[in-house]
């Protein structure tokens, strides 16, 4: 029996309403009509059940599979297919990416964003990082916004969603010492909108696991998807994996350290305890997530290898056990009886990996006597605590030896004991500049580090951000 959309609709009790409003973006929900064969799970008519199940001849050239001689595993050579070309390519939809693939779209450049999970946002989203810290810098007693462009303009429609969706609700960002708590979800559908308003190729559920190189120069990247290996061609690469993979691939130059993991939780019900009078607790009872009911925190930090498959799993494990323990702990204890974990981070949270080595390495002696003398400013890094605001050189996101890749994100070219550089706000300032730095190189043709900082000035005055 056939059922339309409209039918199953009212079967759930939505009816013309819900027919009426459509989606979220408030369109009919079609967004497969031409990308797949008619008749199959993507047409318009079959989008919620599927009616047909065809066979499909292979996408990929066929190829021998990896062997075993004489002890060792051999992959044979194979062709890669060519599945898309564009100016500019991102990996890593993170802060940084998503911030570098907008910036450079907004340059004039074609852009390409491959994501490994199926949301935008990285640990932000994904790892439940909320809070969105060192966006400003204190002058004259006064606290300014300092991280300005793409991180204002997001943070900005954040704050419009209201209650629950962003603490504290502004209508507007203010250019004051503001760190606001934002809802995961709600970040996801601000940064797929503005992805899509600059029309950007976002490719999902894509790892990035090869690059393409001419010398020195890369020329594209490879991912690994449910299809298998495919390329796509550009002219310019942003590395924002956050572990510098691919200018690893690449063979660029880089120090690694190891760091503290965590899994992130968010726990429910938290709005209906009700201690005894006079009884004290060690657990959380307040935060600054927009929704009452909800608090986040992670279990506890375990230092470990970032990159490490087996540092990782066991980490995953034993911070479950803990959050389990601790809830049990919380419910067993009278008033918290109703608290529950609603969710877990889908994305672990490793601090940093690997570090580039940058034309320039920032470190806290750099931070103090340098930052004033800073010639190739691309933007700020708020004020984080104790540590005041500082500049942030270009050189910084441009690796030694490699060229056509900038890497953006926590692992620039920084000292191991600089942690501003890995926060929410400073990945989406200088994942903006490399984004700009990649749409100019690519429309000139040149290597990026042939670029006049002049030309890069002029480029981020264009769009808003502060770096003087």
């Amino acid at each position: 029996m056939q059922i339309t959309k409209r039918e199953f609709l009212k079967k759930l009790g939505l009816g013309g309403a819900a027919i009426a409003t459509g989606t979220a973006f408030g369109d009919e929900y079609v967004p497969l009509k031409g990308r797949l064969p008619e008749g199959s799970c993507g047409d318009p008519e079959n989008v919620w059940f599927g009616k047909h199940i065809f066979p499909l001849s292979h996408t990929m050239e066929d190829g021998e599979s990896a062997f075993l001689k004489d002890g060792k595993v051999i992959q044979p050579a194979r062709e890669i297919p060519i599945f898309h070309e564009t100016d500019v390519v991102v990996v890593g939809g993170g802060p940084a990416g998503f911030a570098a693939a907008v910036s450079a779209a907004r340059t004039g450049a074609k852009v390409a964003l491959v994501e490994r999970y199926g949301s935008l946002g990285g640990l932000f989203t994904n790892g439940m990082v909320l809070i969105v810290l060192a966006t400003s810098a204190k002058n004259d007693g006064k606290w300014n916004l300092v991280t300005r462009g793409v991180c204002e303009e997001f943070m900005t429609r954040a704050g419009r969603f209201g209650k629950n969706f962003c603490n504290p609700p502004e209508s507007t960002c203010p250019s004051a010492h503001w760190l606001p708590t934002i809802d995961p979800e709600a970040a996801k559908v601000i940064m797929d909108e503005m992805i899509a308003e600059n029309k950007v190729e976002m490719f999902f559920h894509s790892w990035g696991v090869d690059v393409i190189q001419d010398g020195n120069a890369v020329k594209g990247v490879v991912f690994e998807s449910k299809q298998g290996r495919q390329a796509i061609l550009a002219k310019q690469i942003v590395d924002c994996t956050g572990d510098a993979d691919m200018l690893f691939l690449a063979g660029g130059d880089y120090s690694q350290v190891t760091c503290p993991i965590t899994t992130v939780f968010r726990w429910a019900n938290m709005d209906t305890i009700k201690p005894p009078k006079g009884a004290k607790s060690e657990f959380p009872s307040h935060g600054n997530e927009g929704n009452p009911d909800a608090r986040w925190g992670g279990a506890s930090l375990i230092t470990g290898n970032g990159l490490s498959v087996r540092d990782l799993s066991a980490v995953e494990v034993e911070q479950r056990r803990l959050n389990w323990k601790r809830v049990m702990e919380m419910r067993s204890t009278p008033g918290w009886e109703n608290v529950y974990t609603s969710n877990s981070a889908s994305q672990i949270g490793a601090r940093q990996s690997r570090l580039i080595a940058a034309e320039y390495v920032m470190g806290r002696k750099e931070i103090v006597e340098e930052s004033d003398k800073i010639t190739d400013c691309i933007g700020w890094c708020g004020a984080d605590g104790p540590h005041k605001a500082f500049r942030v050189s270009y050189r910084q996101i441009l690796p030694k030896k490699i060229d056509n890749l900038l890497c953006a994100g926590r692992c620039l070219g920084k000292g191991d004991s600089i942690d501003t550089f890995r926060l929410i706000a400073p990945c989406f300032m200088t994942g903006q500049a490399a984004g700009v730095v990649a749409g100019l190189a690519a429309q000139k043709g040149v290597a990026p580090r042939v670029l006049a900082y002049s030309d890069i000035a002029k480029a981020l005055d264009a769009q808003n951000v502060y770096h003087e």
